[in-house]
């Protein structure tokens, strides 16, 4: 178990979009089609069981280590 956790100890890319960042052009992902595609989704969630949505707004009073955003520490709390 050891080995393992040494070999994995590495710093890789986060998997925060979907598609991932490489798969973006406007032949295969547009805007219009990200958007259809959400509605859609909303849509057919939204029937049955309801659906969730996180917002997070990065502007922290210290620093964490729960997001992946570009952080700016402050005091201010108005956006």
């Amino acid at each position: 178990m050891c080995s393992l956790v040494q070999k994995y100890n590495v710093a890789g890319p986060r998997y925060t979009s979907y598609p991932t960042v490489p798969y973006w052009n406007s032949d295969t992902f547009s805007g219009k089609k990200w958007e259809a595609t959400v509605l859609q989704s909303f849509t057919e969630s939204n029937s049955g069981e309801g659906i969730s949505l996180y917002i997070h707004l990065p502007f922290c009073e210290s620093m964490c280590t729960f997001c992946g955003c570009h952080k700016r520490i402050t005091k201010r709390h108005d956006v």
